[in-house]
């Protein structure tokens, strides 16, 4: 028996490699022959944070994703940017450090109440603090299964092109953006009916633009809309951003409605949005004098999917904890009070509210209700569809993220080990 080694950037497999002198037997599973103390799935925003955050804890650590690199939504998506933050320009842990690194490689500016960012430098500087946390990474990988034993996850399968691989760990994050891991491990979850998913969208780049100001453009943006109609119907709200370099924008107006769970769906909705953007820059040219002499450099490869699922928590937050002025207990992270955008006919949708002020997401909202060793981050902690708003901004998932790999690292412990690790890694956990 010989063996085959493969590197993926820093993780290292064992490969049996017996069946490779052209037998036509199929090539037996592979094993990781590491057992981790914590697999994080989804290497998105939430995912790339709570990775770090557990290295940083002590733990041994294992981060998959199905896409090339690290970065999810908050990379290949192009949304270029960074929101929610619940102090101006602060919000302690990771996310000041990243936009702090994202500074000094020039790849942020910052605006009134967020930032923009460079989404090729955040995509460096991410994996640059994976390495330097001593994160292992598998990518190109999709989790394919889940063994459990009773209330506990013992390990997942995950599909490396034809090879199977098994990958153990005493705790898992999901962070895949869909409850996937969850899903797939048989936890309870939430799917939203489709009016309450909100519309998903297609991401571009533009250059040639004239320097404008968000507010301003929005505000003279509805009153066009009503006298000459916008290409595409459900759109009445103008969403687009100057990035980094100040003659480049990113555009945000196109939409549409559907189940991006469904893969039928998935890729119709794609090819329906590529096909809005040609009408959309026209317009734009003729209605909109800052992008007249505009051209489109770059498509986002991935879908703008807003909310797909949550899973069932062991504190599910509601409506009516926008509206409790009382803080909560047990605290792990910090999210806006503001509920309610894109819509599928249009922005507001009719439960919006803005509530002034931030709200608490409680340590029972980043753990399953189903399993005792699983906990999520990002957009999929336990909340009413109604709320996502409140949880899926980049800067909140960095926050619930970082909770979730601490929680992880720690062997999910009483909530006064963790906050103690919280607060020595600089979490902000008051209003």
């Amino acid at each position: 028996m010989r063996f085959l080694f493969i590197g993926l950037f820093c993780f290292s497999f064992i490969l049996n490699a017996a069946d490779l002198q052209g037998s036509k037997t199929p090539r037996k599973q592979l094993d990781v022959k590491e057992k981790f103390d914590c697999i994080v799935a989804g290497a998105g925003i939430s995912g790339f944070s709570a990775s770090v955050a557990a290295a940083r804890a002590g733990a041994k650590v294992l981060l998959i994703d199905k896409m090339p690199s690290v970065g999810g939504t908050a990379v290949y998506a192009m949304p270029a940017m960074l929101s929610g933050w619940p102090k101006h320009r602060q919000a302690g842990g990771i996310a000041d450090e990243l936009a702090k690194l994202l500074l000094e490689r020039k790849g942020l500016r910052w605006r009134v109440n967020n930032a923009v960012y460079d989404e090729n430098i955040m995509q460096m500087v991410m994996l640059d603090m994976l390495r330097d946390a001593g994160v292992k990474t598998l990518f190109n990988a999709l989790v394919t299964g889940v063994e459990s034993e009773g209330r506990l996850i013992k390990r997942i399968v995950v599909q490396f092109g034809t090879e199977k691989i098994i990958c153990e760990a005493k705790n898992f994050v999901d962070a895949t953006g869909n409850a996937s891991l969850s899903m797939l491990a048989g936890a309870e979850v939430i799917t939203p009916e489709v009016d309450k998913s909100m519309t998903k969208t297609l991401m571009f780049k533009v250059n040639n633009v004239k320097f404008f100001d968000t507010a301003t453009a929005d505000a003279r943006f509805d009153p066009i809309v009503r006298t000459r109609k916008f290409p595409v119907a459900i759109q009445d709200c103008f969403m687009g951003s100057i990035l980094v370099r100040k003659d480049e924008a990113v555009l945000n107006l196109t939409a549409v409605v559907g189940d991006a769970a469904d893969p039928v769906q998935y890729n119709a909705m794609y090819e329906e949005l590529l096909r809005q953007i040609p009408p959309i820059t026209a317009w734009l040219k003729k209605e909109i004098p800052e992008f007249k002499d505009m051209a489109v450099t770059k498509i986002a490869p991935m879908l703008g999917v807003r909310y797909t699922r949550s899973i069932v928590s062991r504190r599910q937050l509601t409506l009516a904890d926008i509206h409790n002025p009382e803080p909560m207990e047990e605290v792990v992270a910090l999210c806006g009070r503001y509920i309610g955008g894109h819509f599928i006919n249009g922005f507001k949708s009719p439960w919006s509210t803005r509530v002034t002020g931030k709200m608490e997401i409680p340590y029972g909202a980043i753990r399953s209700r189903s399993f005792d060793n699983l906990l999520a981050a990002g957009s999929i902690i336990g909340v009413q569809p109604e709320l996502i708003s409140a949880v899926r901004l980049n800067v909140t998932c960095i926050a619930s993220g970082q909770a979730a790999g601490i929680a992880a690292a720690l062997d999910i412990p009483p909530y006064e080990v963790l906050r103690k690790e919280l607060l020595r890694q600089n979490c902000l956990l008051s209003r």
